[in-house]
């Protein structure tokens, strides 16, 4: 089986909803450029199959999740020339009097003279002014000039939200998300979401193509979210940008259609987002949508890497492992295993354990080999199991152990999709039964069968 290798496709990450960043200098920020919400994401990832070895599963070879915070920037409707603008309109006196004093709070805001905006803001709330009213939910929110107190926060959204402010009714929607100043409610989540989707607010848009693409809230309805992220991809929005050629990869609510897919990759790709540039590759890499071209996957591929995206790295490594694309380095796959697997990255992970193991790359190493193979063992990666196991039997870097070897194998043999590894973990399986007694064998399989993936937190990463 040496020298086999598999190149899995696309895969769907789950969703990952980002947190409010607090620490964002929300007075540099125009009033529509404050982005409250929480921002679910669905990434992308995929991985190049290993090197050497039993060719990775398609659900073990790809990236985990993908938790990189994206600052986005929404459309910005600032207001200028209020007292000019009033005047034009015929407003009245008391009508630009409070657009004069809104344009001052909001001055005030901008250079975190909070006190100041914050009488002028309450005294506009009381009167129902809804700018007002949203900007003191999202003082309140943030701390700003009081202490954070979520629930004023979605009182004082609500309020703004029911007379229409879209920024409201978006940061209503995300506090509806998260539980937080109300009771958790994917419904009303996703009905406020809807109301300032329908007037154009970008990120409730977004939001509300994931919350079809997922069916929280909502009905799962994939062209649904199909229409709403195509919006935000069209305007520009990187991380929609990347949803929609997902979607289009996989023909999720739309025609499969690997050339669009390439298309929105790109656009995505070219504004710096690593795991557009990660996809980018892997469809040069695969001559998907694009003619294949090693050198070109290679490029994409390093450019996420490099920003620090751990399966990149991975995938980056294999390529260094194979020498396609790239000069053949064992040294330099290793170096990207590395740093993927100090991320976190499952299958770099087993590589560096598998390299440790043969010596291939890095300096054979049966000690770290053990200490690698057993976190991706224990977080569930079947040929990592498979070869942990074979340690066991054989005695290598460890005590032997044929009860172990034993619940190993059945582990490896049941979870993975591939059948080679599936068939060689049951046939080691037999030979390794045959010098275990009924007790014994009994024994490892009880052990197996409560064993569960250990969370990559909760197992020590090997030091080097």
């Amino acid at each position: 089986m040496e020298g086999d290798r598999v190149v899995p496709w696309l895969t769907e990450l789950g969703a990952f909803c980002l947190r409010r960043d607090k620490r964002r200098d929300w007075a540099s920020l125009g009033r529509s450029e404050r982005i409250l919400g929480s921002i679910a994401i669905l990434g992308l990832a995929s991985a190049i199959g290993v090197v050497a070895g039993f060719s990775e599963s398609r659900a073990e070879s790809h990236i985990t999740g993908y938790r990189a915070a994206v600052p986005i920037i929404a459309p910005a409707s600032q207001m200028h020339g209020d007292s000019l603008a009033a005047a034009a309109l015929g407003i009245g006196s008391l009508q630009l009097a409070q657009a004069s004093e809104a344009s001052i709070a909001r001055r005030a805001y901008r250079k975190r003279e909070y006190k100041t905006a914050l009488k002028i803001w309450e005294k506009l709330a009381i009167k129902g002014d809804p700018e007002a009213q949203h900007m003191l939910g999202v003082m309140h929110e943030n701390g700003e000039g009081m202490p954070l107190d979520p629930v004023k926060a979605a009182e004082w959204y609500h309020k703004a939200a029911t007379q229409g402010n879209s920024e409201a009714q978006l940061n209503l929607g995300a506090l509806y998300e998260n539980g937080e100043g109300v009771r958790k409610d994917l419904h009303q989540a996703a009905e406020w979401y809807r109301k300032a989707a329908e007037q154009d607010e970008l990120l409730a848009q977004f939001s509300l193509g994931i919350m079809y693409r997922q069916g929280r809230g909502v009905p799962r309805d994939d062209k649904q979210a199909a229409r709403w992220l195509i919006k935000v991809a069209q305007r520009g929005y990187a991380v929609g940008q990347v949803n929609v050629a997902f979607m289009y990869a996989e023909g999720y609510g739309v025609t499969r259609d690997d050339a669009k897919a390439v298309e929105w990759f790109l656009r995505a790709a070219e504004k710096g987002h690593p795991v557009a540039q990660n996809n980018l590759g892997l469809m040069h890499h695969a001559g998907r949508g694009v003619s294949k071209n090693p050198v070109e996957a290679a490029r994409w591929i390093e450019l996420a890497a490099k920003q620090g995206l751990a399966n990149a790295q991975f995938n980056l490594g294999t390529l260094y492992e194979s020498g396609q694309g790239v000069s053949q380095s064992y040294l330099t796959a290793a170096r990207w295993y590395r740093q993927a697997a100090r991320q976190g990255e499952l299958p770099a992970q087993f590589r560096l354990g598998d390299m440790y193991r043969t010596g291939r790359g890095l300096r054979a190493d049966l000690n770290k080999a053990v200490q690698f193979m057993r976190l991706a063992a224990e977080r569930g990666h079947a040929e990592a199991q498979y070869r942990y196991a074979e340690m066991f039997a054989e005695g290598q870097g460890l005590d032997q152990d044929n009860v172990q070897a034993y619940k190993w194998l059945t582990l490896a043999a049941k979870r993975t999709s591939d059948n080679r590894i599936r068939n060689a973990a049951k046939t080691t399986r037999i030979q390794v039964a045959a010098g275990l007694s009924a007790e014994q064998r009994q024994d490892a399989e009880r052990r197996a069968k409560i064993w569960r993936p250990q969370n990559n937190n909760l197992i020590a990463m090997p030091s080097e």
